[in-house]
């Protein structure tokens, strides 16, 4: 008896290890086109349609980016399309990221972080909140030209980290 404790507690540490070192991937859901699979997306982060502000090819990647209104602030989602052959899925590895809240009058004009897709790709994002139409965005190559959902006033830009 007194072995088969450790013995027990050993395999539930081994599977509880094994099911964290998962990368997520067979949990995927694979849709034979790219609507299906943004359709997908849209019931899975709770949004409607008219919530998707952008979508960006960059280095063989699709992102689509979002937003998701909270309860006293807009958040930013961005999410990546993932092929196999020819299937789609909608991954989303990363948390939304606040962009506004109304409760507090100064809050950060830019905010970026590094993000992998499920291919491996990784990519730095840039976003935030600008009242100009034409907002600029400081990343580690230079400046440029970020894209804006002027209704909004959120504006994106997408990197690959080279």
């Amino acid at each position: 008896m007194k072995v088969m404790l450790p013995f027990a507690l050993a395999m539930f540490a081994l599977t509880g290890c094994s099911a964290i070192a998962d990368d997520g991937a067979s949990e995927l859901k694979w849709f034979k086109t790219k609507e299906e699979t943004i359709d997908h997306g849209i019931k899975e982060e709770k949004i409607k349609k008219e919530d998707i502000i952008g979508e960006v090819s960059e280095n063989g990647e699709t992102f689509v980016i979002y937003e998701k209104q909270l309860e006293d602030s807009l958040g930013v989602g961005i999410s990546s399309i993932s092929e196999q052959g020819e299937k789609f899925a909608w991954y989303d590895p990363d948390q939304d990221v606040l962009v506004k809240n109304d409760k507090v009058k100064k809050y950060s004009s830019q905010i970026s972080w590094g993000t992998t897709t499920q291919s491996g790709k990784t990519f730095t994002i840039y976003t935030g909140i600008s009242k100009e139409h034409d907002p600029i965005v400081t990343t580690s190559t230079g400046e440029v030209s970020p894209e804006i959902d002027t209704k909004t006033g959120i504006y994106f830009y997408i990197e690959p980290i080279k």
